[in-house]
C-alpha cells in the first residue's frame, strides 16, 4: 500500500508553496522505474522518510528514481526538467560506473556525476544527478521549460545503481516535496 502511495504522490505534480514541479523522468512508475530513496526527515542520526517510514538512508537530501536494470539505463531514460528556470551548470564526461568498481575514477567531489542545476524564480533549484555519460543536452545559461529533455538517467558520480537524485532547495536549503 505505502508503494503505492508513493507512485500516486509522484505522479501528479509535486506544489510546495507558489512553486510547482513535474515528475522528472519519462518513466511509468511501478512498471519501468521505482523510487528507492526519498529525502531523510530525522535531523539526527536515525532515518525517516516523510511518512515516517524507512524508504531512506541517513542524510539523503533527494529522491531516488531507478531503474530495473543497466539494461534499461543502456536503452535510455530520458531526464526532464521538473520546472521552468536557467540552468545554473552543467557537468559531463564522468563514466557511467559502479562506485565501488576498483575501475571508478575518484570522485574528487563530484559525487553527483554527470549533472544539471536549474534555477527557478523565488529562490528555487532543482539539481538533477547520476545522468548517463554523453547525454546531458543543456549548457549554462540555457532557458527550459518543465517537461524539457536535459539527458538521461545513468550511473555517474557516488552511486550503485541506475538512478535519478533530484534535489529540490529553496534559497539553498533543500526541502522534502513530499
Amino acid at each position: 500500500m505505502r508503494g503505492a502511495l508513493v507512485a500516486l504522490a509522484l505522479m501528479a505534480p509535486v506544489t510546495a508553496g507558489a512553486f510547482e514541479l513535474q515528475f522528472p523522468v519519462a518513466c511509468t512508475l511501478g512498471q519501468d522505474c521505482y523510487v528507492q530513496h526519498l529525502p531523510d526527515r530525522d535531523p539526527g542520526p536515525e532515518r525517516r522518510d516523510f511518512a515516517c517510514g524507512t524508504l531512506t538512508y541517513d542524510g539523503h537530501d533527494g529522491t531516488d528514481i531507478a531503474l530495473p536494470s543497466l539494461s534499461a539505463m543502456e536503452a535510455g531514460v530520458e531526464v526532464l526538467a521538473g520546472a521552468g528556470g536557467v540552468v545554473r551548470g552543467a557537468r559531463d564526461g564522468m563514466p557511467d560506473i559502479i562506485v565501488s568498481d576498483p575501475a571508478a575514477p575518484p570522485l574528487d567531489g563530484r559525487d553527483c556525476g554527470n549533472g544539471v542545476a536549474i534555477t527557478h524564480d523565488d529562490g528555487w533549484e532543482t539539481q538533477y544527478c547520476h545522468m548517463k555519460q554523453g547525454s546531458i543536452t543543456v549548457k549554462a545559461g540555457d532557458r527550459v521549460q518543465a517537461g524539457d529533455r536535459l539527458g538521461q538517467i545513468g550511473l555517474s558520480g557516488n552511486t550503485e545503481f541506475p538512478h535519478l537524485h533530484l534535489t529540490l532547495r529553496r534559497d539553498g536549503q533543500w526541502i522534502d516535496p513530499w
